[in-house]
């Protein structure tokens, strides 16, 4: 501690002068790299609002997938629940319903998302007493 106190005090003026702050050259660099690192993460970003849309159309998919599954197999066992043949009778199975934003019509449940990006869940095989309900996803 003695020593870094006589040494600052040993320090001419002049040398003192030209050990503070940063020079106005490693300013700008600093500046050009957060510049740089800026453009190249912001599509990474802007990017998000698709990839969220797809990962939750598939996580209802594959909810639609696991009801059908279970519709099939509770009517298998005896629980006489309606067989899947539509949109309708698909979000019925769902737990709760059809999920916010998506509707049932014809053989098909159906959402828009932004972009006007349409993600369709479709009943290409209706439930029977042998076989589940086949679905088919289009996005």
């Amino acid at each position: 501690m003695m020593d870094l106190i006589a040494n600052h005090l040993t320090t001419s003026p002049r040398e003192a002068r030209h050990q503070q702050g940063f020079t106005l050259i490693e300013l700008i660099m600093v500046l050009l790299l957060l510049g740089i690192l800026a453009a190249v993460a912001a599509p990474k970003f802007i990017d998000l609002t698709d990839e969220a849309e797809v990962a939750a159309a598939n996580g209802v998919y594959a909810a639609a997938q696991s009801a059908a599954a279970i519709n099939f197999a509770a009517n298998r066992a005896g629980k006489s629940l309606t067989q899947i043949s539509s949109g309708a009778t698909l979000a019925d199975a769902l737990d709760g319903g059809a999920p916010d934003g998506w509707s049932a019509s014809g053989s098909t449940l159906t959402h828009t998302g932004s972009n006007n990006t349409n993600y369709t869940i479709t009943v290409s095989s209706a439930e029977s007493t042998s076989a589940k309900a086949q679905l088919t996803r289009n996005w």
